[in-house]
């Protein structure tokens, strides 16, 4: 009897011990707690993140291409199942892609929490390809020459449907974004950007907050009310018409 006992102990820390080292089950985005769907519609949809040093990400999937935009200098590190760990240094400001079919999980060490707005693009994406920032990790950047584009500022990354600018605007200087042919969409990465929004009144933009400009409306103009200088992000989305918005 004490022999039977001690073979369904065994059996059964071998058990445990299995279960233990397997993943976790993958989760949505959607239902990813630190993701907050702060906005949608047929082009995009755009999740806040927010995450405390010493917590995590859990892991989760992409089922459309992504563009995180980082709100935040942090350490953190990204677990891919059946790869090995990548330590990464995120700057703030920095644009990375999470491509369609990624699973991950990210730690976040350091004292700093972990900020970002995610854009998940929903029309299938082609044509990838890095501008003037290294949006896809190990790709080329194809920067020199290029110029700024009008209403959505100067390449950081493109698809066939989608091209994604950096404006800057100087100290109480204003710059007016936009492509009234197609949807753009505008995140701040600093404050101080001020708009006026469709009641007149104006609307200052911090970190991480977005306007969204429809296909066909007015370029919108947006002031740097403060000091220093402000960035934001342009997305000039697909058209309905599926024309392309590539400049290669």
């Amino acid at each position: 009897m004490k022999a039977k006992w001690t073979l369904f102990v065994v059996a059964a820390c071998f058990g445990t011990v299995g279960a233990w080292g397997q993943e976790p089950d993958v989760l949505s985005i959607d239902a990813e707690p630190h993701h907050h769907l702060a906005f949608k519609n047929e082009y995009v949809k755009v999740y806040q993140v927010e995450v405390a040093p010493n917590d995590a990400v859990k892991l989760h999937r992409h089922d459309t291409d992504a563009l995180s935009l980082s709100l935040s200098a942090s350490l953190v590190t990204v677990h891919f199942p059946g790869k090995p760990d990548v330590q990464q240094k995120l700057t703030n400001g920095q644009i990375r892609l999470q491509a369609r079919g990624w699973v991950h999980s990210t730690s976040v060490q350091g004292d700093t929490p972990f900020r970002n707005d995610t854009v998940e693009l929903l029309m299938p994406q082609s044509g990838e390809r890095n501008g003037c920032a290294q949006v896809m990790a190990k790709e080329p950047m194809h920067c020199e020459g290029v110029h700024d584009r009008v209403g959505l500022g100067r390449p950081q990354f493109e698809t066939d449907q989608t091209f994604v600018g950096l404006v800057l605007v100087k100290p109480h200087e204003q710059v007016v974004v936009g492509e009234p042919a197609g949807a753009t969409l505008v995140v701040a990465l600093d404050s101080g950007a001020a708009h006026s929004g469709e009641s007149g009144k104006t609307i200052s933009l911090r970190p991480g907050d977005f306007v969204w400009l429809d296909k066909g409306k007015a370029r919108e103009a947006f002031r740097n009310e403060s000091g220093a200088e402000v960035r934001l992000v342009c997305f000039g989305l697909a058209r309905a018409d599926g024309a392309s918005h590539s400049s290669k």
